[in-house]
């Protein structure tokens, strides 16, 4: 059984094609590698080449595969999306809310983030973060350090978060900095990822991060992919490589997302 608990419906510059066209070919996908069930991620702005939240739900619409994510744009009438949110979480329609620092220009500890954490708080959902460089722009990752995020982790403590692509190329910086935070969880989004794998110093440094990790953290590590910007394979192929036994390595593709996000699944 396997959890992908990262990608968005989506598709690349140049491409023609619908955003129909794009879960179709994720359905594929899933199909293709065995994935039981997809969280999808909207973007928290209006994209034609992204599905963003209203035209996410349209898209996912009776497919017991999926689960979705909110998300919010802190910069437009934070008041509305947050009832808004709100409402989506007590009807069950989305798992967790996403924050895009470095997408977008703000901290974590911006203060108009603190209504997202005390929703998540409240009603006991992940806070999911970007973190990271961006391709061809490195400069954009001092919005998502670990440092501030781990200012949000002591000052929330009942929060969840979850750090999504372990801050490439600066992996190694994030387990020290986060290592020791029971709160804190990360998903394997784009760590697989050719450039990303590069940039942080190649395969065995990302394997041997990830197996510390899972040691000291055994139930904070989730898979993802990021697809349809990275492939499923090598993502598959990054946990096999840890080499765990049998029960952590299920953990990691099912078990500790269905118990993070309170998903409700067919075993």
């Amino acid at each position: 059984m396997i959890i992908d608990s990262h990608l968005h419906i989506s598709y690349s510059e140049g491409e023609k094609k619908s955003l129909f066209e794009a879960r179709n070919e994720l359905l594929e996908s899933m199909k293709k590698f065995d994935i039981n069930y997809s969280i999808i991620i909207p973007d928290n702005v209006p994209n034609p080449k992204c599905a963003d939240m209203e035209t996410m739900f349209k898209l996912i619409k009776n497919e017991k595969r999926f689960f979705s994510m909110g998300t919010i744009n802190i910069f437009h009438n934070i008041g509305k999306q947050i009832f808004n949110l709100k409402t989506l979480i007590i009807a069950k329609k989305i798992c967790a809310i996403k924050l895009f620092p470095g997408h977008d220009p703000f901290y974590p500890t911006d203060k108009r983030c603190h209504f997202v954490y005390d929703l998540g708080i409240m009603y006991d959902i992940p806070v999911v973060f970007h973190t990271g460089a961006n391709p061809n722009n490195y400069d954009c990752a001092k919005y998502n350090s670990p440092k501030h995020i781990i200012e949000i982790a002591k000052r929330f403590k009942k929060l969840k978060i979850v750090i999504s692509h372990f801050f490439w190329p600066k992996m190694e910086y994030c387990y020290e900095l986060t290592k020791n935070f029971k709160n804190i969880y990360y998903d394997t989004s784009a760590m697989a990822d050719p450039e990303v794998v590069e940039a942080t110093g190649g395969w065995k440094k990302i394997v041997q991060i990830l197996k510390k990790t899972v040691k000291i953290k055994p139930n904070s590590v989730i898979f993802g992919t990021d697809w349809p910007m990275c492939s499923v394979d090598k993502h598959i192929q990054l946990i096999k490589d840890l080499k765990l036994d049998k029960k952590r390595e299920e953990n990691i593709f099912f078990h500790n997302a269905v118990n993070l996000y309170k998903l409700n699944v067919s075993r």
